[in-house]
């Protein structure tokens, strides 16, 4: 487990921070294009909400990305999440 960040950030910052402030597009325009409502984009930006592979679909489709890059954040993230779990119990 030595190649896993020790702090990653979930994708929902991802968006927000790589598309969503520098093309200065609102989350209800995003919601919009890729089909979702304007709250589960807020959960997903908040990270209260992961990406599931038909939102990964979405989200490559809207960002001109991969289905894979959106997957393998959420892995990355859920697994280094779980780790830090196991470290405190």
């Amino acid at each position: 487990m030595k190649n896993l960040p020790k702090n990653p950030f979930h994708p929902g910052e991802m968006l927000l921070e790589e598309f969503l402030k520098p093309g200065e597009i609102t989350q209800m325009a995003f919601a919009k294009r890729v089909g979702w409502t304007r709250a589960r984009l807020n959960e997903f930006i908040k990270g209260k909400r992961g990406v599931t592979a038909d939102g990964a679909l979405d989200l490559a489709a809207a960002t001109k990305t991969t289905p894979k890059l959106w997957m393998n954040l959420q892995a990355t993230y859920d697994l280094v999440q779980a780790l830090q779990r196991r470290k405190v119990a």
